[in-house]
């Protein structure tokens, strides 16, 4: 066991082995939603990537300031936005750090109303989501702007770009009522979704956002998302959220493999976690004969208090290690034909507000041949 242990460990910081026809990929660690002085956060994007590359040593970080800016219009300046261009190609060197330039399409229902009134018809209730683009392009897509103001409209627009697009902090309520109101077909460019617990406690209160359990019910109706973690930080400060399975550390394939939904989200520890179905990784969509076999691999910091399998929304496989690590397999002989599945991982220990480090795998989709 403390052999495996140490492979796995050395696994996790070098390189994650696929089945032999398959590449080899690496885990890399990010942040894919943050903010600076240039919108409603604080300090310089100097500052942001700074912290995650030497504070929060990332491999790779998106800065994704709102589209409205910091002051009256209310628009990013274009100046701006060529700066942020400018210093993600600073700050990237291949191999050691990636930095990305984003935004926030900051889709609000004022825009129909008197408040402020922008566009006319019913009020929408679009949510927020995240743009990031893996070359310069001339100016953002604001949600100010009638040509991109939909999510349907926003991802025709990043797709000719070669953009991707994640769904941000979930609002089960009114408030997000039209979030996923997008065609299927932009799920190749609206990819990845942030997930967060259902239920968090912060400054001894608790809040209940539903963010699992609304991705469940987007993916049982045939969505199609991978799970993403962001700190949203306004202070600056980003750290480590997301693991990416890549080929290298570039921009180029950080992009190939969120776009691939090649990744995991965590909350509060870096856990390592590799979830495989008949050998295809997360993110895929595959087609098997036979009933699917799933294999586990977990190597967490602290004891390890639940792994869980769903499948279509819901629990269909616990362990309960009570150790660090966790490896095991698990064939689904009830499979129907269809079906999505997914693991989650919960540790025993707490951040600073009494939370549980969470982990995510995104989906893989399974149809029988």
């Amino acid at each position: 066991m403390l052999n495996r242990k140490i492979a796995f460990l050395v696994l996790s910081v070098a390189v994650l082995v696929t089945t032999p026809t398959q590449a080899q990929y690496h885990i890399y660690w990010g942040d894919m939603h943050g903010h600076t002085a240039n919108s409603d956060g604080k300090g310089s994007l100097d500052d942001y990537f700074t912290h995650a590359r030497d504070a929060a040593r990332l491999d790779f970080v998106v800065v994704s300031d709102h589209d409205f800016g910091n002051a009256a219009p209310w628009h990013m300046p274009k100046e701006t936005w060529t700066l942020t261009q400018d210093k993600v190609d600073q700050y990237t060197a291949d191999g050691k750090f990636v930095a990305i330039a984003g935004y926030e399409w900051t889709s609000q229902p004022k825009y129909w109303t008197p408040e402020e009134p922008i566009f006319t018809g019913s009020a929408k209730f679009y949510n927020h989501k995240n743009v990031y683009f893996p070359a310069r392009v001339e100016y953002l897509f604001s949600a100010k702007d009638p040509a991109y103001n939909s999510p349907n409209l926003l991802a025709e627009a990043v797709q000719k770009v070669g953009g991707l697009i994640q769904n941000n902090h979930l609002d089960p309520g009114p408030e997000g009522r039209d979030q996923f109101h997008y065609d299927p077909a932009y799920a190749s460019v609206i990819v990845n979704t942030e997930m967060w617990p259902d239920t968090m406690q912060y400054k001894g209160k608790t809040y209940t956002g539903n963010t699992e359990k609304t991705l469940r019910e987007f993916l049982n109706k045939g969505g199609r998302t991978g799970f993403v973690g962001s700190t949203d930080t306004h202070e600056g400060k980003p750290a480590a959220k997301t693991a990416v399975l890549a080929g290298e550390l570039t921009r180029p394939a950080i992009f190939e493999a969120l776009r691939h939904r090649r990744n995991y989200a965590v909350f509060n520890a870096k856990i390592v976690l590799d979830f495989k179905i008949d050998g295809h990784v997360m993110g895929e969509e595959i087609e098997i004969q036979g009933k699917p076999g799933l294999a586990v691999d977990v190597l967490g910091t602290d004891k390890i208090e639940e792994v869980t399998i769903v499948r279509d929304g819901s629990i269909i496989h616990t362990v309960i290690p009570g150790t660090n690590d966790a490896r095991f397999e698990h064939v689904d002989e009830a499979f129907g034909g269809n079906s999505y599945y997914y693991v989650r991982v919960i540790q025993a220990d707490k951040d600073e507000h009494g939370n549980r480090s969470h982990a995510w795998s995104s989906p893989i989709w399974v149809k029988k041949k």
